[in-house]
Parts: C-alpha cells; sequence; structure tokens
C-alpha cells in the first residue's frame, strides 16, 4: 500500500467512524480526492479497500454510501465469525500445516512482533499492524484444509466488520492502540504455536476468543466510548 492511499484510507476511516461523515451519505473517489487534497488514484484504491470492511457500500451507479449498523449487529457478525475461525484454527491443528501458511504465519508475526518490541507505536505501525492481521486471519480461514469453512464465512465476509483481521483502530489514542495491538499479537502467537503443535481445542478456544472480542478490546484498551470504532452507532442501539 502507498504512503498517500494509507493516509487517505486511514483519514477516511476516522472521518465515518467518528461521524464527520455520516451513515447514508453519499462519497465518490472525486469527492474524497477534493476533500483530502489528493488525487483520484490513491482515493480510489482507499475507497476499494474500505469498501471490504464493511464501512461503506457500492453503490448502484458510481460511488459508495456509508453503512448503518448498530452496535448488537455488529456483536452477533463478529460471534458468528469468531465460531468459523475458531474451527479454522482448530481443523488445521488437527489436519496439519502447508508450508504457504507456515511461511504467512512467520511473516505476520515477524511484522506484528517489531512494533511490539519498540515499545509504541506511530501511525504507520497501526496500518503495519492491520496488514499483519489480515494475512494472519485469512491463512488460518483459506489454509485450514476445510474449504466449508470458507464456504460459511463468504455469506457474512462484506457485513461491517466482518471481514478477516478487520479492526477500527482510533489514532489519536495510539496508547491504547498499542495495547490492543500487544495483547493481539500474543494471543497470534498462542494460536500459532497450538495449531504446530497440533493442539485443536488450545487453537479453536483463543482463536475463537481473538476473533469475537473486538468490541472489548476496544473497549478496555481504546476507550470505554466503543462509538469511536463502530460506524453509525449513533443511529441504532438495538433494534
Amino acid at each position: 500500500m502507498s504512503e498517500a492511499e494509507s493516509r487517505v484510507q486511514s483519514d477516511l476511516r476516522k472521518m465515518i467512524l467518528e461521524g464527520e461523515i455520516g451513515a447514508g451519505e453519499k462519497i465518490s473517489e472525486v469527492s474524497v480526492a477534493q476533500l483530502l487534497g489528493v488525487s483520484r488514484t490513491p482515493a480510489k484504491l482507499a475507497l476499494a479497500r474500505l469498501e471490504m470492511t464493511g464501512l461503506i457500500e457500492k453503490r448502484a451507479g458510481r460511488g459508495y454510501v456509508v453503512c448503518e449498523v448498530n452496535i448488537k449487529d455488529v456483536e452477533k457478525i463478529l460471534i458468528v465469525r469468531g465460531a468459523l475461525e475458531g474451527s479454522a484454527a482448530g481443523y488445521m491443528a488437527n489436519f496439519g500445516v502447508p508450508d504457504e501458511a507456515r511461511w504467512a504465519f512467520t511473516e505476520s508475526l515477524r511484522m506484528t512482533s517489531e512494533i511490539i518490541a519498540k515499545g509504541h507505536a506511530v501511525m504507520r505501525d497501526v496500518e503495519t499492524y492491520q496488514e499483519a492481521n489480515t494475512l494472519f486471519h485469512t491463512t488460518i480461514m483459506e489454509r485450514c484444509g476445510n474449504e466449508y469453512v470458507m464456504k460459511s464465512y463468504e455469506r457474512l465476509r462484506h457485513l461491517p466488520l466482518a471481514e478477516l483481521g478487520a479492526v477500527a483502530p482510533n489514532t489519536d489514542r495510539l496508547e491504547g492502540e498499542f495495547l490492543r495491538m500487544s495483547i493481539g499479537h500474543a494471543q497470534h502467537a498462542v494460536v500459532h504455536d497450538a495449531i504446530l503443535r497440533g493442539d485443536a481445542m488450545r487453537a479453536e478456544m483463543v482463536m475463537r476468543e481473538h476473533s469475537n472480542a473486538t468490541l472489548d478490546y476496544a473497549r478496555l484498551f481504546v476507550g470505554r466510548n466503543v462509538d469511536a470504532h463502530i460506524p453509525s452507532l449513533k443511529l441504532g442501539a438495538a433494534g
């Protein structure tokens, strides 16, 4: 990801999550380019990446619209995603780790361990962590050896925050983000170790906890005002 694309994606994510761009509002690569003072290419690429997280949705015509969700919807989605990711981790522990998965795990853990070793985080570290996090989660789901787990997940993947490895960081509170990344890295290491040792029960248990606790970790480490992490909550208490 280029520096310009990374900045545009981070700025847009923050504006959406903090309500500067409201639920139902239409945005396009042209409007984003004008808003953030960039060319249309990084704006276009950033919008495509945000669509993968479920924060925005492609319109039938041109451009995107900011999605409306509520906290209960997100919690239900994360529970189901956690069950699927836990099953994938347990299955891989039982039936073996392909070589490409071993490489991906090593690379993901290398990226996150370098961040944690510094003892603090800057904005670029948040983006790097998200790339490593996505690599770890997609590797488990796509390389676990059970294609039916992935087929089940496909029905969820475009729902808000259902994308594998998706988090909604608050870059105004980098100290809290560093704590959350530290916990995430530690859990990745535990899951990885359990998979390599063939401990399916532990791999599934820790992976499920890690996957479906996105909101809990946001509250614990980055602030209890979860509105800063989930789009459009101001519109929707439980329905």
